[in-house]
């Protein structure tokens, strides 16, 4: 199982020196991955989700670009119905030019409504405009004259560019629901998970299996992957709230992550639990030298 790390985009943690730090160390030391999330703005109050300020998620990726190499770069997720799909294609394919083509796009149709009602996006019809703007910009991704015609969009007679060099992104289709998991199948190269436990993992994948037998799709591949928040404790803890972060030592985040390997999944996100600079630096050293090797 491959593993990703979460870039610290938080806050005063989102500062471009640590930001190229932690980008730095992550290739060297064999993770595969790095990701960013995505919120415009969050509720002071009143919310599961903790009032945060948060780097844009295409720009931090782009700055990580360029003091990287190899890594990939992923987002964990990009919430469609905030953006004109036009928009999003042309930043996403520049990137994933800019970037050498190691770009992955984690995309889904959200869930915080007040955010919705505040950016002016239809909370409604949110899933159909998500399903309608991968369509489109997998068109726009190949083919330089893109024709289209939707419900929200569509083009014909005109030029769109640039597009990735291989003619596609891999998307990885996130959601927790039924629904996110047939938009997985129907619409998406891989699935994309977060904050569940390998029982509630095992579940969506029994759906996802259940959605890919219905319209006799092959999951040769299709990825798997998934997002847990770690962090290191005495003894075993769990955070609950909207993280559902899970703090324990060292053998038991081992075996408790290879429980999510055992089920499949083929790249798993590790979002530490550290608040600062210090905090992550340990994180990251601790996990190298105890859970990293051990993982399989």
């Amino acid at each position: 199982m491959r593993l990703g790390l979460h870039l610290p985009q938080v806050g005063l943690a989102g500062n471009p020196e640590h930001l190229a730090r932690i980008a730095r160390r992550a290739e060297d030391e064999g993770y595969s991955s790095l990701w960013v999330s995505d919120h415009i703005v969050v509720p002071v109050a009143g919310s599961p989700l903790p009032s945060v300020e948060m780097l844009e998620p295409v720009t931090t990726l782009a700055y990580v670009a360029a003091v990287t190499r190899t890594i990939r770069l992923a987002t964990s997720v990009l919430v469609v119905p905030y953006r004109n799909p036009f928009h999003l294609a042309k930043e996403l394919a520049t990137l994933d030019r800019l970037c050498s083509g190691r770009l992955i796009v984690g995309l889904a149709s959200g869930w915080l409504e007040r955010e919705f009602h505040v950016l002016g996006a239809d909370w409604e019809r949110r899933g159909q405009y998500t399903d309608e703007a991968i369509r489109l910009i997998r068109t726009l991704w190949q083919n330089e004259i893109p024709q289209f015609n939707g419900e929200f969009f569509s083009i014909s007679e005109m030029r769109f560019g640039p597009r990735p060099p291989s003619g596609k992104i891999p998307i990885w289709i996130g959601g927790l629901s039924k629904r996110a998991a047939r938009r997985a199948i129907e619409l998406g190269d891989g699935w994309h998970g977060s904050r569940m436990t390998p029982e509630q993992v095992a579940q969506r994948l029994e759906w996802l299996r259940e959605q890919a037998e219905r319209v006799n799709r092959s999951l040769a591949n299709f990825t798997l992957s998934h997002r847990v928040y770690i962090g290191f404790a005495d003894r075993w803890t769990e955070t609950g709230g909207y993280i559902e972060g899970k703090l324990a030592p060292p053998e038991q985040i081992r075996d408790y992550l290879n429980r999510y390997a055992a089920l499949g999944i083929e790249e798993l996100l590790i979002t530490p639990i550290a608040p600062d600079a210090d905090t992550l630096a340990r994180f990251l050293d601790r996990f190298g030298q105890s859970v990293q090797p051990h993982i399989r």
